[in-house]
């Protein structure tokens, strides 16, 4: 899969030390994916979330943080939409956002 807006990743791990290596799995595992399918995201993440528009939820760090990410099946690409705190994940609508 290609990734889009690997910036966010980059610049959260920068002021979240801590989730740096998660991150780094999350990306090796989805750049590796051919994604066809939400069943496929689920194999490669038992515990991620399916959400409607395509949205996946990912756990970072055990549930500390949280990864919103668009998945496009069709052309192959997951755009993250956003990267935070559980608490700011909280604020925010994962299936608009």
């Amino acid at each position: 899969m290609k990734l889009i807006n690997l910036t966010a990743i980059d610049s959260f791990a920068i002021t979240h030390a801590e989730a740096r290596k998660g991150l780094a799995v999350w990306k090796q595992v989805v750049l590796m994916a051919k994604w066809t399918m939400k069943q496929d995201v689920l194999l490669d993440f038992p515990k991620a979330k399916m959400l409607k528009n395509n949205r996946a939820r990912f756990e970072i760090v055990h549930n500390k943080y949280r990864l919103i990410a668009e998945v496009d099946y069709t052309d192959a690409f997951v755009h993250i939409r956003f990267i935070g705190t559980h608490s700011a994940y909280d604020k925010i609508n994962p299936e608009t956002i």
